[in-house]
């Protein structure tokens, strides 16, 4: 069953969270601060991260913030007593994948987590998971290894990708020259119909981008719009 992080400085919250937890059967982990948030993340990757804003030492956004300089995939929900629609989007835009205003249901709660661990489950587009399987391929001067989930520089220096990295680097270098929209590659790639913000996106692409250092440029935004792939030799030439 599904381990999961409540980081919420409210004793009275963690315990109910996590009475109502336990009884679905998942493993609950705490934190009673952001500092406490992050040491708890950096020990052991959660499968889902329940996130109060209004902590001490680090709130919610400052967490958020810095988990997804690295990890795009973290399914997180916040839960917050800031309900207004701004702060709702702000959090969205910031990269949950839910939010939900205090007090909330118990029932709702639950709902809310098993929809956002199904989609993180399987989000991957069945017509895509074959190519998983396929060979190793070029991304300008980087490699990329298909069985072992890592892309390489030309002195051989790795960085680990992500499933959905994989896909995206698939996705782009199957359609050199194409512009995708955001909503498009999100269907494609995340393979059901996307109903949150394309931050998510967004996201992805930043990681992918540090971690091809030069050859990012193979990767162009095309604002307003999306993304398009250019092969190297021609990268830089559109506009980034």
């Amino acid at each position: 069953m599904a381990d999961i992080l409540v980081a919420d400085d409210t004793r009275a919250i963690r315990r109910a969270i996590a009475i109502l937890l336990e009884e679905e059967g998942y493993e609950v982990r705490f934190a009673a601060d952001g500092e406490e948030t992050l040491a708890e993340y950096d020990k052991k990757r959660p499968d889902l991260l329940l996130l109060d804003i209004m902590m001490p030492k680090k709130n919610g956004y400052q967490v958020l913030k810095r988990i997804r300089r690295d990890d795009p995939d973290l399914p997180v929900i916040f839960l917050s007593a800031k309900g207004s629609s701004a702060d709702v989007a702000l959090g969205l835009d910031l990269g949950s994948d839910d939010y939900l205003p205090k007090p909330f249901d118990g029932e709702v709660l639950v709902s809310r987590i098993k929809a956002v661990l199904r989609r993180a489950r399987g989000t991957v587009h069945p017509e895509a998971a074959p190519t998983l399987l396929e060979g190793d391929f070029e991304i300008g001067a980087h490699h990329v290894d298909a069985k072992r989930f890592a892309v390489a520089d030309a002195k051989g220096r790795e960085s680990p990708l992500s499933l959905r990295e994989m896909l995206l680097l698939r996705w782009f270098v199957g359609h050199p020259g194409e512009v995708a929209p955001r909503d498009k590659l999100l269907n494609e790639v995340w393979g059901y119909s996307y109903s949150g913000t394309t931050r998510t996106l967004d996201q992805h692409v930043l990681c992918l981008r540090k971690k091809l250092g030069k050859d990012a440029a193979c990767i162009e935004t095309v604002h307003g719009v999306g993304y398009r792939y250019v092969p190297a030799t021609r990268a830089g030439k559109g506009g980034v």
